[in-house]
């Protein structure tokens, strides 16, 4: 299966073209297979801070997989002629009912403290059988010792998914460092997931997710913190996809 993935360009970075039940497969895949992978999660606002953060877009460029996320993505793909397969924003509780299946353990990392224990309680009430074997919040020291220990704790719970909610870029940049001392088989970044599943910040309406208009309900939410991403960032972003398309088609 592995091989047989169909994948998509944009800047030239290449992020897989597959709905959500392929993207459990092939986590479930990789799980069975033993392997490390990291499993990057980008969308429009991503891609915008690559072009500013030469280390960001490195850790993207040698990542196992990218996976696209939102609208403004299935947009810039539409410009080059591309269609986008499926948005991967509800896979969270598909990837919670695959581990009960298959009886693989997570482990929580990110987010401010409490909130990843929150999520822990919330999907496990939810999912009686799901085995989160652990939870940490994402305000620790990094460099220090703290984070050394931290590393050990997620290995010695034998997790097989480590799921890092520490936001773009900063968690690609953690996983991508660390990678090899991390022993989970999916090193997977889902920036403020955590926030959405412990209740903390309500999720949009089902007709507006499957619209592509999420980041609408976003914007009424939080207006003043994402202004400069959605209001800014999207014109921006159709604007260097316009202009990466138009390179490629005169080089």
């Amino acid at each position: 299966m592995l091989q047989s993935l169909p994948k998509l360009q944009l800047f030239d970075l290449p992020f897989l073209n597959i709905s959500m039940h392929q993207a459990l497969d092939l986590i479930t895949d990789i799980i069975h297979q033993g392997t490390t992978t990291t499993i990057f999660i980008i969308n429009a606002d991503c891609l915008n801070k690559t072009f500013d953060d030469p280390e960001y877009r490195h850790a993207l460029q040698n990542a196992d997989h990218l996976l696209a996320d939102g609208s403004g993505i299935r947009l810039g793909c539409r410009i080059i002629g591309e269609t986008v397969v499926d948005n991967v924003n509800d896979l969270f509780p598909l990837l919670c009912e695959r581990a009960v299946q298959h009886h693989f353990s997570l482990f929580l990392f990110g987010a401010k403290p409490g909130v990843a224990d929150q999520v822990k309680q919330t999907m496990t009430q939810r999912y009686p059988n799901l085995n989160i074997v652990g939870s940490q919040h994402g305000y620790l020291n990094f460099g220090s010792p703290e984070e050394h220990t931290l590393i050990q704790t997620i290995n010695k719970s034998k997790a097989d998914i480590l799921l890092v909610a520490l936001g773009a870029p900063l968690q690609e940049k953690w996983l991508a460092t660390h990678r090899s001392q991390l022993a989970p088989k999916i090193l997977m970044g889902v920036g403020g997931l955590f926030d959405f599943y412990s209740g903390n910040i309500p999720r949009a309406p089902l007709w507006l997710r499957k619209r592509g208009l999420e980041w609408t309900y976003r914007l009424y939410q939080e207006p003043r913190r994402l202004f400069k991403r959605y209001i800014l960032g999207n014109p921006l972003f159709i604007w260097r996809v316009l202009r990466w398309k138009w390179s490629k088609s005169h080089p």
